[in-house]
């Protein structure tokens, strides 16, 4: 029954029907039940041997997930276009845990871990005729789901008729054909399932729907900053266990999606687009943050924007003074800790990157106006001081970096002593626990 509800609401021509549908999905989401069953926490149970709930809602997350990225796939924006990204992402995000991957079980899950950059749901290449897909979208418009903009003062209740003024008839009995339609086509999606979303897929066209350039000014804002929180927050959903036998298989594939979706965020944040207006602040803090959630253990090994030293640079020049704006010198100095929590020791051992990340966070120290800013300077030095692990103090890797970052010592304690008398209590627990992570250094 909800889910008839929520696949008719979304395929209402409402946008407030629309709308209403995201927020139960969500409300659903975060209640777990839009999501995998709970299972033993002893990890000896199998996906294939979970009740047949587990699958129930395996088909209905995919259900409602493949109709969620219809939506999104059509160029038209519309006012609260941006919770259907949001609804697809925590979707997802609570299925990537079970994500079928080379070593799982789980044949039934809606999204699975697949090296396919060209296809959105699995083996469908769909990106490959996406400039074709996109004329054809183009030409045909959003006729299925047309809405015309709302008259100040008009009766905005769902009950009022719509203003379809230049379209067919939408009378009760053609609704009731459609919601007729639309049932059967749930309950037989509901018994066959829908075919799975790949994890790169998703992301490519998150990343995408925010990048996007040109067409309505209104609402464009707005839905291309809801995409990339929605990528962002899929992406930090994908968090390997070491302990896990698919460790190596799951940073394997964060690895291949990072690679598919970072160089045009990179492009994008250095200013190197050719975009035909400079972007909003908010646009490249939020494009910064899903480059740093993209990045994966070990990452900062290869070339370009997969460079450890050249992200770094970026992140400095974007929390220096020629940067106005506040919300991306906070996520740059965030951004830059990311890095260095997951890149190759090898990489921190280097006396170029630890003098990069001294600058960036001391750029970010000196900003007397926005504590945050203050503050992700200070996460930025304890992610590096944290490279240094005190229960492997026999560890010859380990030992290397100390000794490349304990000619630094006394700068970065003296930057922690001085960040002790803030006026704001977080930068304080940040400098305390800074200090606490060195109290053991020679």
């Amino acid at each position: 029954y909800l889910a008839n509800a929520m696949l008719s609401a979304l395929r209402s021509p409402s946008w407030s029907n629309r709308r209403e549908a995201c927020a139960v999905i969500i409300e659903l989401v975060e209640a777990n039940i839009l999501s995998p069953a709970p299972r033993s926490t002893s990890g000896t149970q199998k996906i294939a041997e979970e009740p047949e709930r587990f699958k129930q809602r395996a088909k209905v997350s995919s259900i409602l997930l493949s109709e969620c990225l219809k939506i999104i796939r059509r160029s038209r924006i519309w006012e609260g276009k941006g919770d259907v990204c949001s609804a697809a992402s925590q979707i997802s995000a609570k299925w990537t845990g079970v994500a079928e991957s080379h070593l799982n079980a789980c044949s039934f899950a809606p999204i699975v871990f697949r090296a396919d950059v060209e296809s959105l749901f699995e083996g469908d290449k769909w990106f490959k005729g996406v400039e074709q897909s996109h004329t054809d979208v183009d030409e045909a418009g959003d006729s299925e789901y047309e809405q015309h903009d709302e008259v100040p003062g008009q009766i905005t209740d769902d009950d009022a008729a719509l203003d379809m003024s230049g379209e067919q008839e939408f009378d009760e009995d053609d609704a009731e054909q459609q919601n007729s339609s639309d049932n059967e086509l749930v309950e037989t999606d509901v018994e066959y399932g829908m075919p799975p979303v790949t994890l790169v897929g998703l992301c490519r066209i998150l990343a995408e729907q925010g990048l996007r350039s040109g067409g309505s000014r209104e609402g464009r804002l707005p839905y291309r900053v809801a995409a990339f929180s929605a990528l962002s927050a899929l992406l930090k959903s994908v968090v390997p266990d070491e302990s896990s036998e698919q460790y190596n298989s799951i940073v394997e594939h964060q690895s291949y999606v990072y690679t598919a979706i970072a160089p045009s965020l990179f492009t994008f944040v250095s200013g190197e687009s050719s975009g035909e207006e400079k972007p909003a602040p908010v646009l490249v803090a939020r494009a910064m943050e899903c480059l740093a959630s993209a990045m994966y253990d070990e990452v900062g090994t290869g070339s370009e924007c997969n460079d450890a030293l050249v992200l770094l640079k970026l992140f400095s020049l974007s929390t220096g003074s020629t940067q106005p704006a506040w919300t991306v010198r906070q996520t740059a100095a965030l951004a830059a800790s990311s890095l260095i929590a997951k890149t190759s020791s090898s990489v921190v051992r280097r006396n170029d990157t630890i003098l990069t990340v001294l600058e960036c966070s001391s750029q970010a120290l000196k900003d007397k106006k926005f504590w945050k800013v203050r503050a992700a300077g200070l996460e930025l030095l304890l992610s590096l001081v944290r490279r240094v692990k005190q229960r492997g103090r026999t560890d010859p890797d380990n030992q290397l970096v100390m000794e490349a970052i304990l000619p630094y010592k006394e700068k970065i304690v003296g930057i922690a002593r001085r960040s002790l008398s803030d006026n704001e209590s977080q930068v304080t627990a940040a400098a305390s626990k800074l200090t606490v992570a060195m109290n053991w250094w020679p």
